[in-house]
C-alpha cells in the first residue's frame, strides 16, 4: 500500500513539508495492524486510516480522509473532543469504551486507545479502536485469558518500534536538509557570479529567485525585494524606461502566451540599453513561471552607432572626393582651353597677326599657366591637409616684418589699383608660427579682398598682438557676401552667387580654413552686401625657446 495515494484532493495544495510528514507516517503505518487505526490532527480530522478502520465503520478511505471524529459519532462534538485532547496531551494516552456508529447507523461497543505523539514540532493522535461487543458477552472468558492487556502490550511495542523508526527518519531528513542547503547556496553563488541579471517569476506573479546583478542593474529597492511581488518590480521598471508603453504591451503578450520565448531591447532614461531574454520556467513538462535575463549592451550599441556614423562619414567623404575631382577637372579645363585656343591661333595665324595681337595671345597663355599653377598648388596643399600629411612646424617669426614682406610681394605680382594700409596694434614681438602655412593664408585673404573690391578702394590689414595670441584682420569695401551663404564660404569650390564674372575657383578660403585649423586657431567673417567684408583670424602663439635661453644666460652674467 502506498500512503501518498491515500491523501485526498484537499491535501494536494499543501507544501512539501506536509508531504514529507505524510511519508514519515506512511513508513510508521506500513506495519499491518489487525485493529482499526486512525491518525488524527488536534482538531480530530483524519489524516490516515488503515483497512481495518474502513471495515469497522463502513466508509471508504477517501471518504474518511474528508471526515472527522464528529462525523463518525455525533457524540464527539468539537467541544467534547477538545476536552478529550487536553487530557490526552496531558497524560500521553487515554483508554475508554464508547458506543460507536457505523455507516449503516448500526451501533456497537468499542474499546478506544488514544496515544499522543509529537513529531518535528507537530501534534498527532494515534487512535486504536477494537469492537468489543462480543467480548462483553463473554467477559468472564475474556478476563481469564487476559487478552486485553496482552493486546495493549503488543500495540505499545509496535508504537515503540515506530518511534525508533521516526527518530532514524528524522536524522536522515536533517542530513538531507543540510545537503539541500549546500546545493541552494552553490546555485545562488553561481547566479551571483554571472554577468547578466536574472530573475525567476512564478505563474502567480511572485519572485521565486534573483541574483545581485539584477538588483544592481535596475537599482531595485529593498522594500520591493522583500515583498517578492513582481508587479511592484514592473512598476519600477516602467519609471526608468524611455518607452514604457511598448514594454507593457510586450508583457501583456507574454502573459497571454507563457510558453513563448521572446527577445527585445530596452532603452532607459539614463542612456543605458538592456537586452531582455524571456523563456518559460519548467518543472518537468509543466510551466511553473518565467525566467527573465537582462544584459547591458550600452557600449555595444554605442559602438554600433559609431560604426554607422563612420560608414556614413566615409560615404560622404567618397561623395566629396568624387565632387572634388569633378570640380578640379572643370577648373583645369577652362585655362587649358585658353592655352589650347591661344596656341592654335598663334600657330595658324602667326604671320597674319600684328605684334600687339600676338602679345595679347601670349599674355592669355601666361595668365592661364599661372591659373593652372596656382590651382595645382592649392589642390596639392589642400589634399595634403585632408590626409594629415601637412604638418605644423612653428619657428621664430617676426609678424610685423612678415606682413610687410607679404604686402611687398603682392604689389610686385599684382597690377590692381588698390591701396593697402597696414596697421600694427600692441607690442608684437618675435613669436613661433609656421611661415609656410601662414603665407598662403594671408595671400589668399588679401587676394580676395583686392579681387572683390572696386578699383582705387582701400584694403586695411590690422595686426593685433595680445598675450599668447596673434590677431589678423583684413577689411575691404567690396561687394560683400550674402548672409545666407556665409556659412558655406569655407567649403571647397563654393562661391557666392553675387561674384558674377569675377574669376576664381573657390579653393582659397577652404585652404585658409584648413591651415588655420593646423595652427589651432580660429577664423570668422563679418560681411554686408554692398558695404564690405572683414575676415578675423586668431592664432595661438608661443615665444621662441631661444629667448628663454637668452634670459637664463643674462641671469648667469
Amino acid at each position: 500500500m502506498v500512503f501518498s495515494n491515500c491523501i485526498s484532493n484537499q491535501h494536494n495544495s499543501q507544501v512539501t513539508p506536509q508531504l514529507e510528514e505524510n511519508l514519515q507516517l506512511n513508513k510508521f503505518l506500513t506495519t499491518p495492524v489487525a485493529n482499526a487505526v486512525f491518525w488524527v490532527k488536534p482538531n480530530a480530522q483524519f489524516i490516515y486510516v488503515n483497512d481495518a478502520a474502513c471495515s469497522l465503520v463502513g466508509y471508504s478511505r477517501s471518504e474518511l480522509l474528508l471526515m472527522t471524529m464528529h462525523d463518525i459519532n455525533p457524540d464527539f462534538s468539537p467541544q467534547i473532543w477538545a476536552e478529550y485532547w487536553k487530557t490526552i496531551k496531558k497524560q500521553g494516552s487515554l483508554h475508554f469504551e464508547f458506543l460507536d456508529w457505523a455507516k449503516e447507523c448500526q451501533s456497537f461497543l468499542v474499546a478506544i486507545s488514544v496515544i499522543y505523539i509529537e513529531y518535528n514540532g507537530r501534534e498527532y493522535g494515534c487512535i486504536l479502536i477494537r469492537n468489543i461487543s462480543k467480548c462483553k458477552q463473554t467477559s468472564s472468558a475474556f478476563e481469564k485469558t487476559n487478552e486485553t492487556p496482552s493486546r495493549v502490550q503488543e500495540l505499545l511495542a509496535q508504537l515503540s518500534h515506530a518511534y525508533e523508526q521516526l527518530c532514524r527518519e528524522k536524522a536522515l531528513r536533517q542530513q538531507m536538509e543540510v545537503e539541500l542547503e549546500k546545493s541552494l547556496s552553490l546555485l545562488q553563488a553561481t547566479l551571483d557570479s554571472t554577468a547578466d541579471g536574472v530573475i525567476a517569476i512564478s505563474c502567480k506573479g511572485d519572485i521565486v529567485s534573483f541574483n545581485q546583478k539584477f538588483v544592481q542593474m535596475w537599482q531595485i529597492p529593498d522594500s520591493i525585494i522583500i515583498s517578492r511581488n513582481h508587479n511592484q518590480c514592473l512598476a519600477f521598471y516602467k519609471n526608468q524606461l524611455k518607452n514604457p508603453e511598448t514594454f507593457c504591451r510586450r508583457i501583456q503578450e507574454l502573459n497571454n502566451q507563457p510558453d513563448v520565448e521572446s527577445y527585445d531591447t530596452l532603452e532607459l532614461k539614463d542612456g543605458r540599453v538592456f537586452e531582455r531574454y524571456c523563456q518559460p520556467l519548467r518543472l518537468g513538462k509543466q510551466i511553473i513561471g518565467t525566467v527573465w535575463t537582462f544584459r547591458e549592451i550600452t557600449k555595444h550599441k554605442q559602438a554600433e552607432k559609431e560604426i554607422r556614423l563612420a560608414l556614413e562619414q566615409e560615404k560622404q567623404l567618397a561623395e566629396h572626393r568624387a565632387q572634388f575631382v569633378s570640380m578640379v577637372s572643370h577648373e583645369f579645363r577652362t585655362p587649358l582651353h585658353i592655352i589650347s585656343f591661344s596656341t592654335s591661333s598663334l600657330k595658324r595665324y602667326y604671320h597674319h597677326l600684328s605684334e600687339e595681337k600676338k602679345l595679347q595671345y601670349l599674355q592669355r597663355l601666361e595668365t592661364a599657366v599661372e591659373q593652372i599653377s596656382q590651382l595645382m598648388d592649392e589642390v596639392l596643399m589642400l589634399g595634403r591637409a585632408e590626409v594629415g600629411k601637412l604638418k605644423f612646424e612653428p619657428e621664430p617669426l617676426n609678424p610685423i616684418q612678415f606682413c610687410h614682406d607679404i604686402l611687398a610681394q603682392l604689389n610686385l605680382n599684382q597690377s590692381y589699383h588698390h591701396t593697402v594700409i597696414f596697421v600694427n596694434q600692441g607690442d608684437c614681438r618675435t613669436v613661433c608660427l609656421d611661415k609656410k602655412l601662414l603665407q598662403p593664408i594671408l595671400t589668399n585673404l588679401l587676394s580676395n579682398a583686392i579681387k572683390y573690391s572696386p578699383v582705387d578702394s582701400t584694403i586695411d590689414v590690422v595686426l593685433s598682438c595680445q598675450e599668447k595670441k596673434l590677431i589678423f584682420q583684413i577689411k575691404d569695401k567690396g561687394i560683400g557676401i550674402p548672409k545666407a551663404e556665409q556659412q558655406r564660404l569655407f567649403e571647397p569650390f563654393y562661391r557666392a552667387e553675387n561674384v558674377g564674372d569675377i574669376p576664381g575657383n573657390g579653393l582659397g578660403l577652404a585652404l585658409v580654413k584648413k591651415l588655420v585649423d593646423l595652427h589651432g586657431g580660429q577664423i570668422s567673417v563679418a560681411s554686408e552686401v554692398g558695404v564690405g567684408t572683414t575676415f578675423t583670424m586668431t592664432l595661438p602663439v608661443t615665444e621662441p625657446a631661444f629667448k628663454d635661453n637668452e634670459k637664463n644666460l643674462n641671469k648667469l652674467r
